[in-house]
């Protein structure tokens, strides 16, 4: 809340209120928001105006029929994540560890999954490609969750390397994702529809989350991680 509150006196509107900007780089910015988004700017191509509000555009990218699949596709990968943390501490007790060892161990997939997040986020840059990139990441998530659904709990030493699987899968294909539905989507207000719409569909995973892994059903909570299996499953295919 307090950075809100002073972003609000600091945060530039646009290229031209940039302060910290010289005049050759506002220059560089313009041209480079012209290439990205020109549908941003007025009909006759000046770089002074900015496409105007329409409810149509609204109306255009809530039927987006792109904008639901992508959604229902994070859908699923958040509900993943947002349950991810759930289970791992109780993965990493069966290995031996206490309570307050457990949450250090678990820092080790995360720290796994954050670096190749940044490595696939600067080759699905380069390819110029989301969903290509995003199929094959979420292969190993999915078989992460398919083996540790079925292995019995002599097993802590493999479900422990399926974390890093699930957790490398999962977060890596989010900025796929994310970014797949703004690069599609032509016009300023349908482009800030569609992220909205797709952000508000997927973050409702996080209610699935809750409610899969009772504590009842541990230390294997198989039917959490079947429902998460068939969701990555279902995410792939969207």
């Amino acid at each position: 809340m307090v950075v809100g509150f002073v972003s609000y006196f600091l945060l530039p509107n646009s290229v031209e209120t940039a302060k910290f900007l010289k005049p050759e780089e506002k220059i560089y910015a313009r041209t480079r928001l012209h290439h990205d988004m020109p549908s941003r700017l007025a009909q006759d191509g000046s770089e002074h105006h900015h496409e105007a509000f329409s409810w149509s555009e609204v109306t255009r990218g809530i039927f987006d029929l792109s904008t639901w699949l992508s959604a229902t596709a994070y859908f699923g990968i958040l509900a993943g994540l947002y349950s991810f943390g759930l289970f791992l501490p109780t993965i990493i007790v069966e290995l031996g560890y206490t309570a307050n060892e457990a949450q250090l161990w678990s820092v080790i997939p995360y720290a796994v999954a954050s670096v190749v997040t940044v490595i696939i986020s600067i080759v699905s840059d380069r390819m110029k490609l989301r969903g290509v990139v995003m199929l094959f990441v979420l292969i190993p998530a999915i078989i992460g969750y398919a083996v540790i659904a079925n292995i019995g709990i002599a097993h802590p030493k493999v479900k422990y390397g399926m974390t890093f699987l699930m957790a490398t899968g999962m977060y890596a294909s989010v900025p796929c994702v994310l970014v797949w539905n703004s690069n599609n989507c032509a016009g300023h207000y349908k482009r800030a529809t569609t992220t909205a719409l797709q952000l508000m569909i997927a973050n409702s995973g996080g209610f699935v989350a809750t409610f899969i892994y009772p504590s009842r059903d541990k230390p294997q909570f198989h039917k959490g991680h079947t429902v998460v299996l068939g969701l990555l499953v279902f995410s792939w295919f969207m």
